[in-house]
């Protein structure tokens, strides 16, 4: 494992943890603000979209204690937020918690995102660590994303639905192709063609349980096929570009 250097003149100190989706960024961001402290940012570039809450996963990221920063506050109607401005948003995010926190956590798993960040790096004021998540088995993580997958079809109260989402989208034909570029809707879509159902009622309508069951099926292996994507595409640019590994809040917190 590399070490981290004991310059104290670069601020802040940043530790991004990178991954697939589902396979525990925000648990182990949240567990590593608690042991010391810092705010997290969240590079994540469809969790900047507030009516986007249960698709994007951002409802189920709030941890108590927790400080969490987004790189912004927008509806899919306001338009995409580009890799370019995200990382701008992020770059400037991070050095403004710099400079009340010694320590900040990253979390993300927005390939294009991250691919913009790494290729800044060597111009980065920053102390930086990095940690990959690794993929899990595949029948175990199908299995977690099937899980996940059923519980944003049926959230707790009040949350709205993936379903509830999807069909405030498509009632606006100019948000459709957005829609459809979403992992979690796709499937969705997918799933509404091959039994005729009303994209637009979805969420009013009582889907027999086999046809939602094949919903979060596919919903999972969407998810499971870009986390595949993810893993291998971090631990690319990450290896390559920031060898340094590090899993003990011990260290960083001395380090910091």
């Amino acid at each position: 494992m590399a070490e981290i250097s004991n310059d104290r003149t670069a601020r802040p100190f940043v530790h991004l943890i990178a991954g697939p989706t589902g396979a525990g960024k925000s648990a182990a961001a949240n567990e590593l603000a608690r042991v010391t402290g810092a705010p997290v940012v969240v590079a994540d570039r469809l969790q900047c979209f507030t009516d986007l809450v249960t698709t994007s996963a951002r409802a189920g990221a709030e941890a108590r204690g927790v400080r969490r920063y987004w790189l912004a506050d927008r509806t899919v109607a306001d338009g995409d937020l580009g890799a370019v401005a995200a990382a701008d948003s992020l770059v400037g995010l991070v050095e403004r918690l710099g400079r009340q926190h010694r320590f900040v956590i990253v979390e993300g798993g927005s390939i294009s995102l991250l691919k913009a960040l790494a290729e800044r790096r060597a111009t980065l004021p920053w102390q930086l660590s990095v940690r990959v998540l690794p993929l899990p088995a595949y029948g175990d993580y199908v299995e977690a994303l099937t899980r996940r997958a059923q519980t944003m079809i049926a959230p707790p109260t009040p949350d709205p639905s993936l379903l509830e989402e999807l069909a405030t989208l498509w009632a606006d034909p100019r948000l459709r192709r957005f829609a459809a570029s979403v992992n979690g809707f796709e499937a969705v879509l997918e799933i509404c063609a091959k039994y005729s159902l009303d994209v637009e009622t979805i969420h009013k309508q009582v889907p027999p349980a086999p046809v939602l069951s094949q919903m979060a099926s596919l919903i999972a292996l969407r998810h499971a096929e870009h986390g595949i994507l993810q893993s291998y595409v971090f631990t690319e640019i990450f290896e390559e570009q920031i060898p340094v590994q590090v899993s003990d809040p011990g260290v960083l917190v001395r380090a910091a």
